[in-house]
């Protein structure tokens, strides 16, 4: 299944970087953003980061091993030495030569190993490695998450706004409609000039209505492709239902415990309180002696034009170092870094009222936006009856041009709210799934 995931967003992928037109659904649009945006890519390589360097922490526990090697031809001239020694029949002098008149050969070979026995800063590093880790696939979840909200929100942004230009039009060809009433009736004497005039304000006004919601579709349609993470000239078009989400909402004491078991930027938090418990950890093992274990083994041969010269040898040694006064450096590193953890500890509790607050937060904006979408909804339906009435009055001679302008405007006023009502629904239910950390509605 995975496999046909990966095939299916490369082809989502090339057909969008191709240029061609291509409608997305939210959960294509999110394959596609996952692959894309470079906030991920960034957190990912992050990550990878954090993953070499808990490699190199662990690695240091291990011996270190190597190997050397070398294999030479040389020549130097011969050197000569004259002694002069005084005996009793005078002064006798003996010149003595030392060293060969072609070259020799010398080759070596030599392996050591050096293994850590007790050093206590290995620990310490090797923990603060890992919660680094911790923390960088910490950022990758938020990254996911970010780009998982922004291209919720664009992707109903889009769908909103193609549903916006249908209103316009249709609130275009009503005025238009009208407006053909008013001036048959104005033909035959029984309408005003004065209606006339409001009834063609009210057409200009559903044409620039109009042109803005074409202005506003591609506004949000660049949005929606940086977001995803692609050029923003790249023709995308989204598929969908524009109707009101099912919802059933949990109360704010269930949103809380899953924010703190999951919200990325709370985890991330806590595993830097731990790193910085680690990182005075460490300054703490300064006090400590490191004991070392290392063995060498060596062979030389020197080839000489009349005889060879062969070595060989090895050894084992134990090392040890215990720094026991340096000036207070240590001293001072270490209330360094216990001042440091006492900084997250004093931030710990705002960070968790910040928490504490956009989640309760986030759960009364839902339930407004449920509250405004009901209220929406009955507007609607008041509102069309409303223009219905007060279209046949008019027709009928009762009613006045102004009240059936006013009815058409009120009707528009009302679609459009029930519109924006189910987006910021939407919007809504996606900040809550940001806030706690996962996908819970």
């Amino acid at each position: 299944m995975k496999m046909k995931n990966k095939i299916l967003i490369a082809i989502f992928v090339s057909v969008l970087l191709s240029g061609s037109s291509f409608a997305l659904t939210l959960q294509e649009s999110l394959d596609v953003a996952l692959q894309q945006n470079p906030s991920i890519k960034s957190a990912k390589s992050n990550l990878e980061v954090s993953q070499t360097r808990l490699y190199q922490a662990t690695g240091a526990f291990f011996p270190a091993i190597k190997l050397a090697g070398n294999y030479g031809r040389s020549y130097s001239d011969p050197s000569t030495v004259q002694i002069t020694a005084t005996t009793s029949q005078g002064a006798v002098s003996q010149t003595y030569t030392f060293g060969f008149t072609t070259p020799y050969n010398s080759k070596s070979y030599s392996a050591s190993l050096s293994q850590p026995i007790f050093v206590g800063a290995l620990f310490p590093g090797y923990n603060m490695a890992a919660r680094s880790v911790n923390v960088s696939e910490q950022d990758l979840r938020k990254a996911i998450q970010d780009t998982t909200f922004n291209v919720t929100v664009t992707y109903y942004g889009v769908l909103a706004s193609k549903e916006y230009i249908k209103l316009c039009e249709d609130s275009l060809q009503t005025a238009k409609t009208h407006h053909d009433q008013v001036a048959r009736m104005l033909r035959n004497g029984v309408a005003a000039q004065a209606d006339f005039l409001r009834a063609e304000v009210r057409v200009a006004n559903a044409e620039l209505a109009l042109t803005r919601s074409y202005n506003s579709y591609e506004t949000t349609k660049n949005a929606f492709n940086n977001a995803l993470g692609i050029d923003l000239d790249t023709t995308v078009e989204v598929s969908g239902k524009y109707e009101i989400p099912k919802l059933q909402v949990p109360n704010v004491e269930l949103l809380l415990s899953t924010a703190y078991a999951n919200r990325p930027d709370w985890l991330s938090f806590v595993f830097g309180k731990e790193i910085a418990e680690q990182n005075l950890n460490l300054a703490k093992t300064a006090y400590l002696p490191t004991v070392y274990l290392s063995g060498n083994s060596a062979y030389q041969d020197t080839t000489y034009p009349t005889f060879d010269n062969k070595v060989n040898s090895w050894s084992i040694a134990g090392s040890a170092s215990w720094t026991l006064f340096d000036g207070f450096t240590i001293y001072n590193k270490v209330r360094e870094a216990a001042a440091s953890l006492n900084t997250q500890i004093a931030n710990e509790e705002q960070v968790k009222n910040s928490v504490e607050m956009e989640v309760k937060d986030a759960f009364y904006t839902l339930k407004t936006a449920m509250a405004v979408i009901a209220t929406a909804q009955k507007a609607v339906v008041s509102a069309k009856e409303s223009e219905k009435v007060s279209t046949m009055r008019y027709n009928s001679g009762v009613g006045t041009n102004l009240e059936v302008i006013d009815a058409q405007e009120s009707l528009t006023q009302a679609r459009n709210e029930y519109l924006k009502s189910i987006y910021d629904l939407e919007v809504a239910k996606a900040r809550i799934n940001k806030n706690v950390g996962t996908k819970l509605l």
